[in-house]
């Protein structure tokens, strides 16, 4: 077999693996929803939404999800989905400015429900959290150095009426970790996230 005829049948391969992974065909398929307007006020760090009661459904079934994951956010409607990316799109020009917060890049996509695509590898934290429960925490705006990229959702749009679900895929018996890049880049280039560069 040429080496051409290789990466067909390797393409093919993925992109029935993203199929899958989109429709909910797997059995360690993760998706809740919640509302920006109701995470908690961050209290200088030495709060998580993951340890706060009205947040506790979130994060219960991800504190067992200890393999590696790709996950994305879908905001409930394109209008509110281009509103929340203007809010983040403001929020980038306080770069440098003291108490800023490093968030995802932006890129082309204008239209779509989809605000951003990512992976995390699989394990625990020093605090004895999954490794995606800490991830989801940054993503929310829960972290206290500032220079961790995410989403930043408390600080960028703090009190903003905005439903968004949050979609998780544990890969229970991936071998080689090389391929959740692949496997995020393929998955971002259907969804076409807002913000995030694959």
């Amino acid at each position: 077999m040429e080496v051409n005829q290789h990466e067909k049948v390797i393409e093919n391969h993925f992109n029935a693996m993203v199929d899958r992974l989109l429709c909910g065909e797997t059995p360690h398929y993760y998706s809740q929803k919640f509302n920006i307007k109701d995470l908690p006020d961050c209290q200088n760090f030495n709060h998580s939404p993951n340890l706060d009661p009205r947040f506790r459904y979130l994060f219960e079934e991800l504190d067992t999800m200890d393999k590696s994951c790709l996950y994305w956010f879908k905001v409930q409607n394109e209008e509110k989905a281009a509103e929340l990316n203007n809010k983040i799109n403001k929020y980038r020009l306080n770069r440098g400015l003291d108490g800023y917060r490093s968030i995802p890049a932006t890129n082309k996509n204008e239209r779509g429900t989809i605000l951003y695509v990512g992976i995390r590898r699989g394990g625990k934290t020093k605090y004895g959290l999954t490794n995606i429960v800490g991830r989801i925490n940054q993503h929310l705006g829960y972290y206290k150095t500032a220079t961790t990229q995410g989403l930043q959702l408390i600080h960028c749009a703090k009190n903003f009426d905005c439903e968004i679900t949050l979609n998780v895929v544990q890969f229970e018996d991936l071998q080689n970790n090389m391929y959740l890049n692949i496997i995020e880049k393929k998955v971002a280039q259907r969804l076409k996230p807002l913000c995030g560069r694959h």
